[in-house]
């Protein structure tokens, strides 16, 4: 081999090598995690909102979403040879502790969003994704209840803050249709589901599993679950007709879900429930403006009053951290 190509071969390893020590790099850098999953978490409401204009029951949509995109990240880990914590399972007692984990996640994934999908098209896309943004403030006090973490002063009033916002948000739903308003209401129930699994994936996360598998369980064990929801309910999962549109959406959903829950677990696993929870904060700005830029969708001065608060309970759990 001359010089010449030597040297081109090893600056394209070098710079191969470069890339990857970033992704890796990035992989444990909770920020980074942090907006990409709630920014993409706000993008999958948006879909949510687009199925019924283009033929998709959002729960049909939200189905074939779910195992497409736990099909697409197994190929990709698979792919790129990611670690499995098989080896740490060969006992039956661990075997059943995993099943039992991924099926209790895949519930409490799965209950949010499907009010979620169910209730964007009926209440707007911002307004479900300003709902992501209270896990943050109930899975600290669900936390501070069961001794996960110790009473804070400053954590507490960032607490109180969020549930002023909740209260501004709920009127925020005021003076639309009656369906309107029980959607709006219905959808309050998301930040409880989603702060409660925040706790239990801590809390019960099974000895050696990896963030990636424990992602694919609990997509495949939200998708049986939904299966029989949607068979018992009659609720059709093909869209009216297979157009470029439909097809265009389905494949945008499952590449939302592949990069947000594969990315999920990890948040969890190297920066903790509460921090984690913050993923409806980015959630909430990012679909305020995705609804405004998609569907015009203006907030009135209730969802901008509820942003302030949330805002204000963020600040304040956050400074809360180290103090008493």
């Amino acid at each position: 081999m001359s010089e010449t190509a030597k040297t081109t071969v090893e600056g394209a390893l070098s710079a191969a090598s470069h890339r990857g020590s970033l992704l890796t790099r990035l992989y444990d850098q909770p920020l980074f995690l942090l907006l990409i999953v709630g920014s993409f978490l706000a993008l999958s409401m948006i879909f949510a909102k687009s199925g019924p204009m283009v033929g998709w029951h959002p729960l049909g949509l939200l189905q074939w979403s779910i195992i497409g995109g736990a099909g697409l990240l197994y190929f990709v880990t698979k792919l790129l040879g990611a670690e499995s914590g098989r080896e740490s399972r060969r006992e039956r007692s661990a075997k059943i502790r995993l099943l039992t984990y991924i099926s209790i996640t895949g519930l409490l994934f799965i209950a949010p969003n499907m009010i979620a999908v169910m209730a964007a098209p009926k209440v707007g896309a911002s307004f479900v994704s300003l709902t992501f943004a209270f896990p943050l403030v109930l899975t600290y006090a669900f936390a501070v209840l069961i001794g996960l973490e110790r009473f804070k002063m400053l954590r507490s009033i960032g607490v109180l803050a969020g549930v002023v916002g909740g209260v501004l948000l709920a009127g925020g739903g005021a003076g639309v249709s009656a369906e309107a308003s029980f959607w709006s209401v219905v959808t309050l129930a998301i930040p409880v589901f989603l702060a409660a699994g925040n706790i239990y994936r801590t809390l019960k996360w099974p000895d050696g599993a990896t963030a990636i598998e424990l992602a694919l369980g609990m997509m495949v064990t939200a998708f049986l679950a939904l299966v029989v929801f949607n068979a018992a309910m009659g609720i059709p999962v093909i869209p009216v007709d297979w157009t470029s549109a439909a097809a265009s959406l389905l494949i945008a959903n499952i590449g939302a879900f592949a990069v947000q829950y594969g990315l999920y677990f990890r948040l969890q696993q190297v920066a903790g429930p509460v921090y984690l929870s913050q993923i409806g904060s980015v959630a909430a700005v990012a679909g305020l403006g995705l609804g405004y830029l998609v569907f015009s969708e203006i907030p009135n001065a209730a969802k901008i009053g509820a942003i302030a608060a949330v805002a204000l309970g963020i600040v304040f759990v956050a400074l809360g951290k180290g103090r008493g």
